[in-house]
Parts: C-alpha cells; sequence; structure tokens
C-alpha cells in the first residue's frame, strides 16, 4: 500500500534502523566524551532523538570510541582498536589491527548490511606528524602521529552512510 510520496519507504527505513537518544560530543572534533541534549517537546523540555541513518552513524561512533570492555554491562561492546593504538609497536601491523577492530565492531551492529570500506586518509599510510596543542609544541617534537580512520557502510534501508573516528593521535 504505497501512497506514492514515499512515506511508507521512510516508515519502513525508520523501523529498520530505529532511534536513539541524541548524543553529541560535549567538544566536536575531540572525543572527551558525549552529552544528552534537551530540546523543546510537546509538554516542555524532553531528551532529543535521532533517528534513521543518524542513529545507526552515531551508535557506531559511540562503539568506536568506546575501548573493548569498558561497558561493564555489556563488555563486548566497543572496539578493540584503542588496544591496538597502545600494545602495537610496528605501524603495518597497528593499522591491520585497527582495521579488523573497525570491521568487528561492524559486524557486530545487525543494522549493517554490508561494509563498503574500512579505509585511512592518505593512501593507507600513516600521516605525517600533525600539529597538537601541548603547551606549544607540535606533534613532531612530541613524538606523535596521527591515523585518520574513515569507514563506509551500506544499513538495511539501502542507505550508504559514512563515519569518521578523525585523527586517532598516538605517540610512536
Amino acid at each position: 500500500m504505497n501512497n506514492g510520496d514515499g512515506k511508507d519507504r521512510d516508515l519502513v527505513r525508520l523501523q529498520a534502523l530505529g532511534w536513539t537518544f541524541a548524543m553529541p560530543e560535549v567538544v566536536p572534533g575531540l572525543d572527551v566524551g558525549r552529552d544528552l541534549v534537551l530540546a523543546p517537546g510537546p509538554n516542555g523540555l524532553d531528551l532529543a532523538t535521532v533517528e534513521g541513518i543518524d542513529a545507526l552513524s552515531q551508535s557506531l561512533a559511540v562503539a568506536l570510541t568506546t575501548r573493548l570492555g569498558d561497558d561493564v554491562f555489556n563488555t563486548a561492546f566497543g572496539f578493540d582498536g584503542l588496544n591496538a593504538l597502545a600494545e602495537e609497536p610496528n605501524p603495518a601491523l597497528m593499522r591491520e589491527r585497527v582495521r579488523i577492530g573497525v570491521i568487528k565492531v561492524l559486524r557486530k551492529e545487525n543494522r549493517v548490511r554490508r561494509i563498503v570500506d574500512v579505509g585511512f586518509a592518505g593512501d593507507d599510510r600513516l600521516s605525517p606528524p600533525v600539529v597538537v596543542d601541548a603547551g606549544g609544541a607540535d606533534a613532531a617534537s612530541a613524538g606523535f602521529r596521527a591515523l585518520d580512520v574513515r569507514v563506509v557502510f551500506e544499513a538495511v534501508g539501502g542507505d550508504t552512510a559514512a563515519v569518521d573516528l578523525g585523527k586517532v593521535v598516538f605517540s610512536g
């Protein structure tokens, strides 16, 4: 029963992808946490929500910025790639461990139909040292490098979306 304006399709997509509370980054671009947002509702203030592909993208971003096992209520939740950044001395092996960690997170998510790409900026190589605000010192003098991770996937509703982890800065 399609009325021709796409409302049925949008409803099916919403049911497949779901909704969740909006949890934007506290400081955009800097992973220091997320917070709930209040928005005007019919009876005053209410918790803001996101739905559809935005809900899925937000859920993946939260999973990819949470260390595996840190959620005491769900120790299988999170991203093991953060351990790779801390533990792996070989840059090539570290990139592959991060890539595998991302793929594991995506495979656990039943709203992801297909993984299109898990890539790193700079043609799959570590980027040159980036400037890090560490009291005026740049990353090169402090020995920091960055890995810019981007995930592209197809959701169950047929939408293709991307999640950027951004520059993951590490010492080495």
